[in-house]
């Protein structure tokens, strides 16, 4: 970036310096956006550039004020009286007439001024007062008509006139407490600075029209300095002290005011436009499939009690040939779900002496439609359970009515899946096997073997001559 002249930066540097207010145009002006003063310090000092260009994002409007020498006490005065007709509250506004009507005692006895001189001037205060109180009773806009109050040239100058009365009569009342900041005395800081008509208000009349006329009513004054000081924003101080550094929501009414050398504006920061906020990013539902486990599954420490497996699904073991879902567990635990597939599997007829060593078809044809709880009738107890159990751990369980093992028996027979004791027969029955049953069988030549009277598997034994 190229240097600029000097003779460019000594009229930037002028015309932020030498800013004069409008004479012109109404006393208190109409709401305008804050950029309006960014636009006006465009080609003014970079300093004041960059501190309007930061106003808009605080303060979203303000209303000009006519610089004739009473702003100030006009913009104070005004936004007095717009932030009770704001708030709404008729009562703290009838409130504020009946203080404010004391306090002409107080000028009267404490400020030394006369009352026959001050009457009139302050008539016009309490007009508005009661202007604003019968609109108000009345569910009307009371803003209006301290407008037109404000820009009338007679009315506001009375109510000017009366805002100085107040502080001179308030610092004298309480010259103890500003005495530090005055030099000349009282008398002479009155006549010379606070009553003199079109004479600009100072940071002390401010701070006596804040003690006198807002601190009562409970409402803060804001001043944001727009000046050549350090930093990038305009620099704010808040009256009184304590409400500095506070959140402006929990202060109440706040009276904002601008500051550029030698003259008041009213701000704004009601309506900042905040930037939109940003659209949530649309939820997208990625579906990963894993292809192979890269971990190890976690095997669980905690073993499940038998209860838990009440509630789950075995309709998929009705597949697997002699399973029954709803009876397979002899814990007596609750069956499952229906599933089409919950009866036992049922193999062909076939004949016992003709191997079949592949078995029908296993889809088994569709059950007949189950009544329903209501229509059921109570069942027989089960005599044939889809497990196979050994005859002699479980008698009760074990199907009587297959066919008997024919009384002769040779090797091809025992060694075939017909015979029951062999693993492949369907009906498979361990036998067990019983010392005390053996028979002694005619020894052979060269060996002798014995046979079980239950047919148990034959135990060769090789004679040793």
């Amino acid at each position: 970036m190229e240097p600029q002249h000097p003779s460019d930066l000594a009229q930037q540097e002028a015309a932020a310096r030498d800013y004069k207010p409008q004479l012109e145009g109404p006393l208190v002006g109409e709401k305008r956006p804050s950029t309006v003063i960014t636009e006006e310090y465009a080609k003014a000092d970079p300093i004041y550039v960059t501190k309007t260009m930061a106003l808009p994002q605080t303060y979203s409007h303000y209303r000009p004020i006519q610089g004739d020498g009473n702003c100030g006490w006009r913009a104070i005065a005004f936004a007095y009286f717009e932030t009770l007709v704001r708030c709404g509250d008729m009562t703290q506004v009838q409130g504020e007439l009946a203080r404010l009507t004391s306090l002409n005692t107080f000028i009267e006895n404490v400020g030394g001024h006369n009352s026959w001189l001050f009457e009139d001037m302050v008539a016009e205060t309490f007009e508005l007062f009661n202007e604003i109180i019968a609109a108000m009773a009345n569910g009307r806009d009371a803003m209006p008509l301290v407008t037109d109050r404000f820009n009338n040239v007679e009315a506001s100058q009375s109510i000017v006139y009366h805002q100085r009365l107040l502080a001179s009569s308030w610092l004298k009342g309480n010259y103890a407490q500003y005495e530090p900041w005055i030099t000349g005395g009282v008398e002479h800081y009155i006549q010379d600075t606070i009553m003199p008509i079109d004479r600009e208000i100072d940071h002390i009349g401010v701070v006596l029209l804040h003690d006198v006329l807002l601190k009562p009513a409970n409402i803060v004054l804001e001043i944001a300095y727009l000046d050549r000081s350090d930093g990038m924003e305009v620099n704010v101080h808040r009256m009184p002290d304590e409400a500095n550094g506070q959140d402006p929501a929990t202060l109440g009414p706040i009276v904002y005011l601008l500051y550029r050398p030698g003259h008041y504006d009213i701000l704004y920061r009601d309506s900042v436009i905040q930037p939109p906020p940003m659209p949530p990013a649309p939820t997208s539902l990625q579906i990963h499939r894993a292809t192979s486990l890269t971990h190890p599954p976690e095997i669980e420490s905690t073993i499940p009690s038998l209860q838990d497996y009440s509630t789950v699904d075995m309709s998929a073991l009705a597949m697997i040939p002699g399973f029954a879902p709803a009876d397979m567990s002899p814990l007596g635990s609750p069956p499952a779900a229906p599933s089409p597939m919950t009866d036992p599997y049922a193999p062909s007829p076939q004949s016992p002496w003709i191997p079949q060593p592949f078995s029908d078809s296993l889809a088994a044809p569709p059950p007949p439609p189950r009544p329903s709880p209501s229509q059921q009738q109570p069942t027989t107890p089960m005599t044939v359970h889809p497990l196979r159990f050994s005859k002699y751990n479980f008698p009760d369980l074990v199907e009587t009515s297959t066919f008997p093992e024919p009384s002769f028996t040779t090797n091809t027979f025992k060694n075939s899946h017909f015979n029951v004791a062999h693993y492949n027969n369907m009906n498979f029955q361990p036998e067990m096997y019983r010392p005390e049953a053996e028979e002694e069988i005619p020894h052979g030549r060269g060996s002798g073997r014995k046979r079980s009277s239950e047919h148990c598997a034959v135990i060769k034994k090789e004679s040793r001559g």
